[in-house]
């Protein structure tokens, strides 16, 4: 067997973690498998699984040889592509990352369509509430709130947001509704720590630029967290309006401060120049708009529950 399909080899065994499975996503026998990795560690005088009867684990230079092995083959597979031009075809692994709330709310519930469409391509999807290197974590690109600071990368807008600010009703009666921003330094506020900084991201409101700096005892790297503590009564959040629309039609938020609303970041597709011509990610592309074209909306001052303040 010559090196590179030994590596395919590799890498399959590796990824589902057993020679048998591998064996029969490639087409081959067990025993051509186990002869391929076999080869491949005598050329490369190094250990890359550990076997036992029933498990198989990859050793530590079986992992970095797994990365380096696997970027390769992407390499190669999108230099095909390109080849081909429009003829190529979507198939292969694409690795994603992309912040828990955007997943749930648009990604998840839109994939049977996608694999209808693409049904040889997949996705290993990593939901990370963080920025990342993409090359060192091993990504082929991520879904990004703002644009980011490397300027080698390639970022595609896919979305415009809304920033709602929004508390539950019960804790408005109790504690009052804010009319202005100001209003705000008498409440809890429930804030999103940057994915950057790892710090409270600063409030948004329309009017002069102006921002709120928020303070309160909780704080989330997840906007989705930021809703759920809003309706448990925690206090007043700020997050993309699309993350607490459901529980704002169940009644579960109040939307408040809805004169001073302004937009929230960008949603952007991050990815090295050199995937450019990947099919897997022009399909990815293409879905994720479908997927956020129902996407954030304005605040509707007409859904506003929030009870009158009380008067002293």
């Amino acid at each position: 067997m010559d090196r590179l399909q030994a590596m395919r080899v590799f890498v399959r065994v590796a990824e589902l973690g057993s020679f048998t499975r591998a064996a029969s996503a490639l087409g081959l026998s067990r025993a051509r498998v186990s002869e391929a990795v076999a080869e491949l560690e005598q050329a490369l005088g190094a250990r890359l699984l550990h076997r036992t009867t029933r498990h198989v684990a990859v050793s530590d230079d079986g992992r970095v040889y797994y990365e380096r092995a696997r970027q390769v083959l992407v390499d190669l597979d999108d230099a095909e592509a390109a080849l081909g031009g429009a003829r190529a075809s979507a198939r292969g692994r694409l690795r994603v990352a992309m912040p828990m709330g955007l997943a749930r709310s648009f990604v998840v519930p839109a994939l049977p369509g996608f694999f209808a469409e693409h049904p040889q391509l997949s996705l290993e999807v990593r939901l990370e509430n963080r920025t990342l290197t993409l090359l060192e974590d091993g990504v082929d690109c991520a879904i990004s709130y703002g644009k980011p600071s490397d300027e080698g990368l390639v970022a595609q807008s896919i979305l415009e947001t809304h920033l709602l600010t929004c508390a539950a009703p019960a804790y408005l009666s109790r504690r009052g509704v804010p009319r202005q921003p100001a209003d705000l330094e008498s409440h809890d506020c429930i804030a999103f720590l940057s994915l950057d900084s790892a710090r409270p991201t600063p409030w948004s409101f329309a009017g002069g630029g102006s921002s709120f700096a928020p303070q309160g005892s909780v704080a989330f790297n997840s906007m989705e967290a930021c809703v759920e503590a809003a309706v448990a009564e925690l206090g007043v959040t700020q997050v993309l309006s699309s993350l607490a629309e459901r529980a704002i039609e169940r009644g579960e938020l109040s939307p408040v401060l809805a004169d001073w609303a302004a937009p929230g970041p960008r949603i952007y597709v991050v990815y090295p120049p050199h995937r450019q011509a990947s099919p897997r990610l022009r399909a990815l592309i293409e879905f994720l708009r479908g997927a956020f074209a129902q996407g954030p909306r304005p605040p509707r001052r007409a859904r506003s529950r929030a009870p009158r303040a009380r008067r002293s």
